[in-house]
């Protein structure tokens, strides 16, 4: 069917044959796919489990579905994305149930096998891929290391902005707002500069670099954590490397005021 070998939306395809986008797409999906089908015989037991598709590299992540529903998925990354790939889906995100499923589900041998568990860096995801893939590196992934940090930052320049609106409150509203150099006052640069401080610094325009400029010579705090996160972004690529830890609870970034902890 040609559903399943154009790389078109099935809306587009709808739209060729002057059919509704959105009753083709259900119909698809109820009737045509047999992706009820599938379920009712895969997820009878009430979660996915197929040990071919284990191997030394697996990633483990929660997903929410279009239903709410939030499930916990292990994929093997040898098979990027495609057939192959899938190897566990549960539906929640309890460690305790988590682990008592995987581990009834694989014998040691399997468990052993695996060599690195990549999750995020959430606490239960953590201590899920080290309670059963004991003989497994856990490795934080750089983009979530990454979001801490831009995080972080944000954090820092919210507090900032909040500050300088209280302050604004309470001055003589005859007195208008000092600009700076490139005609914006500071409140108009720390709303404007969210994005910015997500990019790397190579990537900003001269419009972003005058603003960011200003912004870092009034407030020194928000270029030390800038400073620290876009270096580790460097870091990663240059040497392509990942965040490796054992430890669940290791933060990365003190949020409260974006200073890295060794």
């Amino acid at each position: 069917m040609k559903v399943e070998t154009t790389a078109l939306s099935i809306k587009h395809i709808a739209q060729m044959y002057c059919v509704n986008g959105k009753h083709f797409a259900d119909l698809y999906r109820n009737k045509i796919s047999g992706y009820a089908y599938w379920c009712e015989q895969e997820l009878g037991c009430g979660f996915y489990f197929n040990a071919a598709n284990i191997g030394p590299y697996m990633s483990l992540d929660e997903t929410c579905l279009s239903n709410g529903e939030v499930w916990t998925f292990l994929t093997n990354k040898d098979g990027h994305g495609g057939k192959g790939t899938l190897a566990a889906a549960i539906p929640g995100t309890k460690s305790d149930e988590i682990i008592s499923i995987l581990t009834a589900a694989m014998g040691k041998s399997v468990r052993r096998k695996v060599k690195e568990v990549t999750c995020d860096l959430s606490p239960s995801m953590m201590l899920i891929a080290s309670e059963v893939f004991y003989n497994a590196h856990v490795v934080n992934d750089r983009f979530h290391v990454q979001q801490v940090y831009n995080e972080a930052v944000d954090e820092i320049r919210i507090d900032i902005r909040r500050r300088l609106i209280a302050e604004e409150n309470n001055r003589d509203k005859s007195v208008p707002p000092k600009t700076y150099s490139n005609g914006e006052t500071m409140r108009q640069i720390l709303a404007r500069s969210k994005h910015t401080l997500m990019m790397s610094q190579n990537k900003w325009s001269e419009i972003q670099r005058h603003r960011v400029y200003i912004l870092f010579k009034y407030h020194p705090i928000l270029k030390s954590a800038y400073t620290l996160g876009d270096g580790t972004a460097q870091d990663f690529q240059r040497t392509n490397i990942a965040y490796k830890s054992h430890e669940p609870d290791e933060q990365v970034v003190r949020k409260g005021n974006g200073i890295g902890q060794q």
